[in-house]
């Protein structure tokens, strides 16, 4: 069974300062900022939604194809794909722009400094539906406008069940888009300040995607997440105790899961377990794809947890 997985790919370019910006920022006028932040330490990972839940998914021997695409500097994303035998040809690189990129400076309170430039991701509308390619579910992941509208409209011409994962795009879009991308989604997944704002701004709730005949998949956090079931049966699903370094991909790694389940016909609780112990592994980890398992490794956590793992 073949996962098609839309949305970003990109390079994380974290650097990290040594003092606090409110020393500076108090200082300052800020209606004319004018700052530099000596930042000693850098580095730059893998990173990008779609990518990492195909990576999260790769490693419990999913089988992920990202279709989505990289700039002109992207051949080292290919590079390290392609060492870990995750299918590329969904990836072209395109030549008149940049690889999307997110630069993130750190200080010392935790704050936090960050632009992001979409590049590639807000092209990947100009890509040819992969007609050698069975795609039997897909992963509507957050990324450019013009890409996530005619995704959603090519998954329903042809027949693709979808879970819809509006991450932090969902400002982007109207209410009835929103709406729309929900209405013809078969699940939905977000996080709770996502589900806060698609119930503030398009009227979408857990509770009435759920009786809609949608799953969804609500995460809390450090404090597990919630499953309802097509028809409003809710459940919980407590969290995997784990020593967090970084956060960064733990939900994408949530969402592999969540995608290995449905590749595998189980069911929607224990894909949300299984998506819970690979976000407690990713957060001992720093970096959206530095993080390793094993199917083994994944079951003897779930027993630990649930029982005996049915996968």
């Amino acid at each position: 069974m073949s996962t098609m997985i839309t949305g970003s790919v990109a390079y994380d370019t974290i650097l990290t300062h040594n003092g606090r910006f409110a020393d500076k920022l108090e200082k300052g006028d800020l209606r004319h900022v004018n700052l530099t932040f000596l930042a000693p330490e850098m580095h730059r990972d893998f990173g990008g939604c779609a990518a990492n839940i195909a990576y999260a998914l790769h490693q419990l021997g999913g089988d992920p194809f990202v279709w989505s695409a990289l700039g002109r500097d992207g051949g080292d994303y290919l590079e390290h794909f392609r060492a870990l035998g995750i299918p590329t040809d969904g990836m072209p690189c395109l030549a008149d722009c940049f690889t999307s990129q997110a630069f993130i400076v750190t200080d010392v309170g935790g704050c936090q400094l960050a632009s992001f430039h979409p590049g590639a991701m807000d092209a990947s509308d100009r890509l040819s539906w992969p007609e050698d390619r069975s795609v039997d579910y897909a992963l509507l992941g957050p990324g450019g406008v013009r890409p996530m509208k005619l995704h959603a409209r090519l998954f329903r011409e042809r027949g693709v069940p979808y879970l819809f994962d509006p991450g932090q795009a969902g400002p982007l879009f109207t209410p009835e888009e929103l709406r729309d991308f929900a209405d013809g989604a078969d699940a939905c997944a977000f996080s709770d300040f996502e589900a806060e704002y698609l119930e503030k701004v398009a009227g979408l709730t857990p509770e009435a995607l759920s009786l809609a005949g949608k799953t969804v998949y609500h995460t809390h956090g450090e404090k597990g997440s919630t499953v309802w079931l097509a028809g409003g049966e809710r459940v919980e699903v407590e969290a995997v105790p784990a020593k967090a370094v970084d956060p960064v991909g733990a939900g994408d790694a949530y969402r592999g899961g969540l995608l290995f389940a449905r590749e595998r016909n189980l069911s929607p609780v224990v894909g949300a377990r299984i998506g819970t112990v690979l976000g407690s592994l990713k957060v001992a980890v720093r970096g959206a794809q530095n993080w390793r398992t094993t199917p083994d490794d994944v079951r003897g956590v779930y027993a630990s947890q649930w029982g005996e793992a049915p996968f």
